[in-house]
Parts: structure tokens; sequence; C-alpha cells
């Protein structure tokens, strides 16, 4: 029992770092069954009106069904209602066991634990394990251990469910940066709507092909979605006269951009690629004149994504011709842009652009 008990409190900072409900959930599961030796799990929430439960996870060979089912009877919802744990190693000789998801599925479940998910005194669902593993039931220590595993468990839930609250508001916040961004800029003339994500998209995909993962391409996705994001601090007189290379009468936003993005917190991290974007591999661009590997890879990488839109924009260079945009690519490889990025844009982004 020490041993079982010493796991549980290894794992219950695990359950703290799966910040996606759904892993959570899948983590939890699986290690429901296997705390007690149980065939399957499941985790049943509450619904909004609290007229019946609904399976938030299963685990085992009936998941797919099971989370179509609701459930207003049997022993989950007595669990739900009443807030407390029952253990029954027969099933059929329980006055509770209705046997409806057993009929829907086509499981036979012969023994069972369920124990109430509490978030203070409210009961938010129930965890439940089906049909312990071998010829044996369910014993009281298995309930006390399952009991132990849903107290944490209820605690990280509501811990998830906040953070994904606050990722989507984060993520709406950022939406509307982007849009205040394009509304300026496509109104001076200097990108088309849609620019930012379109960087955003193409910076990510090359930063993927280019080995960039976990933060760091979180990092990347933000930095590349907001690089122009300094032009919201530009007074009106900045804006004229429209020179042929519009940007050239902006060259404080990468810094402004930065110092706005470091001043937030969960965004401070890509400050580095802001500043940086308009750095040139050659060692002539702004505003602090680094070269090649010294430029930050996800500024690297947006230059060259921001540099293709440029010239789409610019068709007073190109025509409008996409064999001359490639060509101008190609001669920037090694002067203003990484040449090594520039070869995976044009061999696999434009290739699956279509462009």
């Amino acid at each position: 029992m020490r041993r079982d008990k010493e796991f549980l409190e290894m794992i219950s900072s695990v359950l703290y770092e799966a910040e996606d409900i759904d892993l959570l959930l899948q983590r939890i599961g699986t290690l429901a069954s296997d705390l007690v030796s149980a065939e399957g799990s499941s985790i049943l929430i509450f619904s909004d009106d609290r007229s019946h439960l609904y399976f938030k996870h299963s685990r085992g060979k009936t998941a797919p069904i099971l989370r179509r089912i609701k459930v207003s009877s049997g022993i989950a919802w007595w669990v739900a209602q009443t807030g407390e744990s029952a253990i029954v190693n027969d099933v059929e000789s329980d006055s509770r066991f209705t046997g409806e998801v057993d009929r829907i599925t086509g499981l036979r479940t012969r023994n069972l634990i369920c124990v109430p998910l509490k978030e203070g005194d409210k009961v938010i669902g129930v965890i439940e394990v089906i049909n312990k593993v071998g010829d044996g039931g369910f014993i009281r220590e298995d309930l006390e251990l399952l009991e132990m595993l849903a107290r944490q468990v209820a605690v990280a839930i509501t811990f998830a469910e906040r953070l994904e609250r606050y990722r989507n508001f984060f993520s709406n916040s950022i939406e509307i940066f982007v849009k205040a961004i394009e509304t300026i800029g496509v109104r001076r003339g200097i990108m088309f709507p849609g620019h930012c994500w379109r960087i955003a998209e193409a910076s990510t995909f090359m930063g993927q092909l280019l080995g960039v993962n976990g933060k760091e391409l979180d990092r990347l996705y933000y930095g590349a979605a907001l690089h122009d994001i300094g032009i919201l601090e530009c007074r009106d007189e900045v804006w004229e006269p429209v020179l042929e290379e519009p940007w050239q009468s902006l060259k404080n936003h990468p810094v402004a951009g930065a110092n706005m993005i470091r001043e937030i917190k969960l965004l401070a991290d890509s400050s580095p690629i802001i500043r940086h974007h308009h750095e040139n591999f050659d060692g002539t661009g702004y505003p602090d004149g680094l070269e090649g590997e010294k430029i930050p890879i996800g500024a690297r990488i947006v230059s060259v994504a921001e540099r293709y839109e440029e010239l789409l924009l610019n068709s007073s260079q190109t025509n409008g011709s996409r064999r001359t945009i490639v060509d101008k690519m190609e001669e920037m490889a090694g002067k203003e842009l990484d040449p090594g990025i520039v070869g995976i844009f044009l061999s696999e982004i434009l290739r699956v652009r279509g462009d």
C-alpha cells in the first residue's frame, strides 16, 4: 500500500504537466486502469444543465461507442448524484445496475469501482473502472487508491480547463493584434490582407522542416504573426511620402515592435524574431547589422517569407511573374537572405501552396 501511495504522489505532478485537457484525460484513464489492474476506465462529466453524464474519456475496446452515450441512470449516475463512492463486485445483484451501457456496447461488466470527481463540495463527474484483471474482484485498497487519484484529478481537470480558457483568450488577443496590423498595413499599401497569417503559416512550416519544435516553434509562430506589430507605433508623418520601397520609411518598426512584445510575458521570447526580421544575411540590414547565423533563426525564416510577400506586392519590379519572383529570391540568397532557408522556401513552401 505504501508503494502505491508513493506512486500516486509521484504521478500527481505529472498530471499538471498536461496542459491539454484531452491529453490529461488520456493519462488519467490509463493511470486509473493500471493503478487497480482493471480492463477499462472512463471519466464521465456532467452536462452543462446537469441533466446527464457523458463520457469525456474512455479507455478500452468500446471507447468510440461510449462517447455517444448519455448516462442518467445506473451506478455512475448514483455516485454522481450522491457524491459517494461505490465498489461492486457482482453488478448483476446490485439494484442500481441497469446494464444499459452493456447492451449498447456489447461489453459484459462483471465488477466495477466508481468514485466522484469533486471541485470543492460540487461533484463535476466520476471516474469508473470496470472488470478486475484475473478471477478476483476489486478490494478496499483499490477503492482507496482510486479515491486518492480522484482528488488529484478533479483539481488537475479544473486547472487544465482554466488554462484552456486562458489560451483561448490569448489566441483571441493575437487575432486582435493581427487585425490592427493588417488594417493599417493594407490601408498604407504595404501588405495584402492576410499577410500576417501567411507569414506565420509559411514560417512555422519552414521551421518544422528545419527541426524547430516545441516551445521554439510556438515562439516562431507568434513572432511571425506579430512581426510587423511595430507599425502600430508609427506616427502619421512617418508614412509620407510613400516611397518606392515603403519599408525604408519605417525602419524603426522592428525595434518598436520588439519593445512592445517584450513587455508581454507570454510573448516576450518572440521579441528577438520581431526585432531582427529585417536584418540581412550579409550584415547590411537593420536595426543592428547582424549577419549570418548571428541573426536568430526565427528572424531569418520570417525574413524569407516576408520578402516573397513584398515581391508579390511590388508588381513594378516583377510584373506579377512568378518566375521573376523566384529569380529575385534566388538572387537574394546569401545576400539579404539565408540561402538554406531560401532553398527550402522555394522547393517546399511554394510547391505546397501551388504558387
